[in-house]
């Protein structure tokens, strides 16, 4: 791939990110929600102790957190459940560009003149690809900064530990970003293929279901899930994510989008 082309789709992919409000609102929003609710957590949780059977499922997953005191505890296990928010942002953030860069453009003709220019179609997906993971990564690192001060704050030095473990690193720094590459691939593949975003959207957003699973299964106390889990995890889905882009490569037809759409 030729970086100056790549460098210049950044670019103009940024800029109209930028002039589009309800894109911007996207990635703004949830970060702000993320950085008030450990507060009102802590408002919800107070010196509450959990149920007896769930501390003892919690602690025999994490024996570290042996020592704390049952609001600790409880603090714990509820912050816990925070990480699972840190997979979802890069995962719908860039999807909602990745969809509106290819069937809004498609509707607003602005694609047509990209597609007519000496552009390969790897690059031209790479750059999409890129320009839309960017910002949602960027936005579930800043966030989880923010939210660990805030929680080290509201809840003391041991819950600093709890979010700053190998579980929560493997989770934000690898396999965040792997689900947000994996989401925009999705985004990327259906759009190739349907004409309205808010369908690509739908579709793309069963990339999502199987980190809601991850919630589900965290809240019973039943399983924590460690740093293996999720590296193990982001590595599978990095594999698959590339694979998807060699797909949706391939199912992009730029002939037929510059015929169907004038």
């Amino acid at each position: 791939m030729r970086r100056s082309i790549l460098w210049t789709l950044l670019r103009r992919e940024w800029m109209e990110m930028i002039r589009n409000r309800l894109l911007v609102s996207t990635i703004l929003v949830p970060p702000l929600i993320l950085t008030v609710a450990p507060i009102l957590l802590a408002a919800a949780v107070g010196e509450r102790a959990l149920p007896a059977e769930l501390a003892s499922q919690v602690l025999a997953q994490r024996p570290e957190w042996a020592g704390f005191t049952a609001g600790e505890l409880a603090g714990a296990f509820a912050v816990q459940q925070f990480l699972v928010f840190f997979l979802l942002m890069p995962a719908y953030i860039p999807l909602s560009i990745a969809t509106f860069s290819i069937i809004g453009e498609k509707q607003a003709r602005s694609l047509e003149p990209v597609l007519a220019a000496p552009i390969r179609t790897v690059e031209l997906l790479a750059g999409k690809a890129i320009a839309a993971l960017v910002p949602g990564v960027l936005a579930g690192l800043v966030t989880y900064v923010i939210f660990v001060l805030l929680a080290s704050v509201v809840y003391g030095p041991n819950l600093f530990g709890v979010v700053t473990d190998p579980s929560w690193l493997a989770g934000v720094f690898l396999l965040g970003p792997a689900v947000g590459l994996l989401s925009v691939v999705a985004g990327v593949i259906v759009s190739a293929r349907v004409n309205d975003p808010r369908v690509a959207q739908q579709i793309g957003g069963v990339i999502i279901v199987p980190v809601i699973g991850i919630v589900l299964v965290q809240a019973t106390g039943a399983v924590l899930v460690g740093a293996l889990g999720y590296l193990v995890l982001a590595t599978l889905i990095l594999l698959v994510a590339l694979v998807g882009l060699r797909i949706g490569v391939r199912l992009f037809d730029r002939e037929a989008i510059l015929t169907r759409w004038r």
